[in-house]
């Protein structure tokens, strides 16, 4: 057993453990990391590892599969290749591993695990039963992808085996009591087995898993816009899964990666998992990875990973979706397409790059954004969510020319974004806002803004857009009720507490409104909009309670 800061591995049988909870890892990463935990403080060169993990040579690529296999062990270890705790990257010579290493003796020898007919697909076949299981049968297996630039996909799944026991319930001589008793135990185990397959089915229908997408970490020119950009759409496209609820998108914004970090923010944001991803982009070749974590505990559930084009992300995300399900339903059940999408690569690039010149909301970078819109459109007729990315568009415009234009530009374009596609959250929320702000019509307003809501619940933005409507109607138990349901679905994003205090102090909430707007502050100090608000909602209660006196 070699010991590394709180991690152990069992050099007989490739398991890796966190204090006494096994990670799963595949059997190539577990073989890398077998050899590096055998030279600590040395340099591994790239011919060791060739050697090791390809002894037969029957792989052509090894300096790319080499540096596969890397990215994949310090996705487990959470390692940040930039400023490395783990794996130090030694220039044109190989690797070094940097915490030293403690050799002690197993507790018990490896047992063998059943032998299995898809054994030869499955990249880790543990050989003995853990101390502790780290995920129970419910939560997912690791799912290893790559999307290659040839299209063809390779995927493993590690399965662990049941738990076996070497004692004997009975003497020999009591052989008749045993065999009563196994079968009992037998018909128990099927039982329960049948129950838990049952509730393992109907359960995320009920229960979806609240899940959080962070910010991607980005290597490469480009890669860092190319990886919030797609963040966004791939947002989108999880929230249309029936078992996924996303959240907290905006309030992820600045968490570290270390296992307090992920444990305190999923425990602020009632958080199940969270989705963690990097991508490396080096010239016209992209590598996105992603990691699954279970918040409680930051234990890493499940890896993916992909390469191919920047021209190919769309498949990417469509992979991603597809094989997020699958880790965490199961492959018996089907999946809903992504709506109002494409199929056309460089449509779905323009598009990409079209939301995150959005997201900057500068006129000059919206204006751009419009061409890239445009670009989509034109490849892709039929490409509904960039009608919707167009819209929003021009209600970002409105505030910097000619209102009326861009939000006349904005109702045109969400009304044919829905002919194409009528459950696009997106589009109704569109026409919601420019409902309320262009021509005041409160009713037509808030069915467009609840019918967004419908489709997209945990959107704290459009839970925002519906309290404004509220306290403008003079609804304001509605409207505060509509805030906190935006500030719990995104706790820790500053402009939803900037719209809470607008929200409050309409409904003349004053102390509350100072509480929103200290909150704004204590999370962007730096934000003069935040100090102005707050003077303003400072101002507003003593001027109402000077006048009340």
């Amino acid at each position: 057993m070699l010991s590394f800061c709180d991690f152990k591995f069992d050099h007989s049988s490739g398991d890796l453990l966190r204090g006494e909870k096994r990670l799963r890892i595949p059997k190539q990463t577990s073989q890398l990391l077998a050899i590096l935990l055998e030279h600590p403080g040395t340099v591994v060169t790239r011919a060791q590892l060739q050697h090791t993990l390809w002894p037969d040579g029957e792989f052509l690529d090894h300096e790319h599969a080499i540096i596969r296999v890397i990215r994949d062990l310090r996705a487990i270890l959470r390692d940040n290749p930039k400023s490395p705790k783990f794996i130090e990257t030694v220039h044109k010579r190989g690797y070094r591993f940097l915490p030293e290493v403690d050799t002690t003796p197993a507790t018990t020898p490896p047992l063998e695990a059943p032998s299995s007919p898809h054994e030869h697909s499955t990249p880790q076949q543990p050989k003995h039963s853990p101390p502790q299981e780290e995920a129970s049968a419910t939560e997912p297996a690791s799912l290893t992808s790559r999307f290659l630039p040839d299209t063809q996909q390779h995927q493993t799944t590690t399965i662990l085996p049941q738990q076996s026991t070497s004692k004997r319930f009975l003497e020999l001589n009591h052989w008749i009591l045993g065999a009563t008793l196994l079968c009992l135990i037998t018909v128990a185990l099927a039982m329960e087995s049948l129950r838990h397959r049952h509730n393992s089915a109907v359960a995320p229908e009920s229960s979806p898993v609240s899940l959080g997408i962070a910010p991607f970490q980005s290597d490469g020119p480009g890669a860092a816009e190319m990886g919030e950009s797609f963040r966004l759409d791939l947002t989108d496209a999880l929230a249309q899964l029936p078992i996924i609820q996303i959240r907290a998108t905006n309030s992820l914004n600045t968490m570290s990666r270390d296992d307090s970090s992920i444990r305190s923010i999923s425990g602020k944001l009632n958080l199940d998992m969270l989705l963690l991803g990097t991508f490396h982009l080096r010239k016209n070749h992209l590598t996105a990875q992603f990691e699954l974590i279970r918040g409680r505990d930051s234990l890493h559930l499940a890896s993916f990973q992909y390469e191919g084009t920047p021209n190919e992300l769309a498949d990417i995300r469509d992979k991603l979706q597809r094989d997020i399900f699958l880790s965490l339903q199961g492959k018996g059940r089907s999946m809903q397409s992504i709506r109002g999408s494409t199929n056309d690569p460089l449509a779905y690039g323009e598009y990409l790059q079209g939301r995150e010149l959005t997201r900057l909301r500068d006129p000059i970078y919206l204006n751009q954004a419009l061409a890239h819109y445009q670009s989509a459109i034109q490849r892709d007729p039929n490409f509904a969510q960039a009608y919707a990315g167009m819209a929003a568009d021009h209600l970002a415009l409105r505030y910097f020319a000619d209102p009326v234009k861009h939000q006349n530009a904005a109702k045109q374009l969400a009304q044919h974004a829905l002919q194409l596609d009528p459950e696009l959250a997106e589009a109704h929320a569109v026409l919601g806002d420019v409902a309320l702000r262009g021509a005041w019509n409160f009713a037509l307003s808030e069915t467009e803004l609840r019918r967004a809501i419908e489709l997209d619940p945990s959107k704290s933005t459009y839970h925002a857009w519906l309290a404004s409507l509220m306290v403008n109607e003079g609804r304001f138990h509605e409207g505060l009720s509509e805030i906190n349901l935006a500030i719990a679905d995104d706790p820790l994003w500053p402009a939803v507490y900037s719209m809470g205090t607008y929200v409050a102090g309409m409904a003349r909430k004053y102390d509350t409104a100072m509480v929103y707007a200290q909150k704004a502050v204590s999370l962007t100090p730096d934000s003069p909009s935040s100090h102005n608000q707050l003077a303003w909602a400072y101002f507003t209660a003593k001027t109402v309670q000077g006048s009340r006196g």
